[in-house]
């Protein structure tokens, strides 16, 4: 009988015990998180980590930017994944990239970097075949092979006038997946 009573208190004291713990929880705004996606009705989705990217491109000297229409000849490449594929829909990708364009060097993209931004200098981009790839225009096309694919680009500086001047290089493109 006594053991019942110890076990009986003992239970009664680990219940309250666990009560005020409960009592002593505090809750804290943490902060939002936004989901977004999108459903295509294509061959290809762009896979995630290719929606939105950064490309930093390596400094360059002013001095390789000194002659009009001349790439400062230090490509950085970057790609597009594309997944869950579907080769009996569609056999090949091509992307298209829009964006301000250069008013010297139509096609390429515009410095926007704003204060403190070189001048006389663009970004041209580079298409998979290693071509230059206008603004607006499709690149070459690539084959689609297998469930998920790769698309390589690259971007380099170009000298949208003589004597390019130090700054900032800032540019953003937008893009479209073209299959066929």
């Amino acid at each position: 009988m006594k053991l019942d009573k110890v076990a009986y208190s003992l239970a009664i004291s680990l219940a309250l015990a666990s009560a005020g713990a409960i009592a002593d929880t505090t809750t804290v705004s943490g902060g939002t998180i936004n989901f977004e996606g999108k459903v295509v009705n294509a061959a290809c989705s762009v896979a995630a980590d290719s929606v939105n990217q950064t490309i930093t491109l390596d400094d360059v000297k002013v001095s390789k930017l000194a002659t009009s229409g001349e790439a400062a000849g230090q490509p950085v490449p970057f790609q597009i994944v594309i997944a869950d594929c579907d080769t009996t829909v569609m056999q090949n990708v091509s992307v298209s990239f829009n964006g301000q364009s250069d008013v010297s060097s139509t096609g390429a993209l515009a410095n926007t970097a704003g204060a403190g931004a070189a001048t006389n200098v663009a970004l041209q981009l580079y298409g998979p075949d290693g071509q230059t790839l206008a603004l607006g225009v499709e690149s070459s096309t690539v084959p689609l092979i297998g469930e998920q694919n790769t698309v390589p680009f690259s971007v380099d500086y170009i000298a949208t006038s003589d004597a390019a001047t130090a700054g900032t290089v800032a540019a953003t493109a937008t893009f479209s997946m073209n299959y066929s």
